[in-house]
C-alpha cells in the first residue's frame, strides 16, 4: 500500500487548477455581462427609449 499518496497528491492539483480555471471564466463571464448592461442602455439612450436622467439613475442601479 505504498505510493499511492502521490497519486492523491495529483488528483488534488488536478481538482485546484479546474476549481481555479472555473471560477476565473465565471470571473469574465461576470465582468463581460456588465459591459453588455451599458451597451444596452447605450443603445436605448441612441434610440429614444430612455431619457438622460434614466440612463444615469439606471447606471447607478446596476453599478456600472
Amino acid at each position: 500500500m505504498q505510493g499511492h499518496g502521490f497519486i492523491y497528491m495529483i488528483f488534488a492539483q488536478v481538482i485546484f487548477f479546474i476549481v481555479t480555471l472555473i471560477l476565473i471564466l465565471w470571473l469574465v463571464k461576470s465582468r463581460q455581462s456588465f459591459n453588455s448592461v451599458k451597451q444596452i442602455l447605450d443603445r436605448r439612450l441612441a434610440k429614444g427609449e430612455i431619457t438622460k436622467k434614466e440612463y444615469k439613475d439606471l447606471l447607478v442601479v446596476m453599478g456600472v
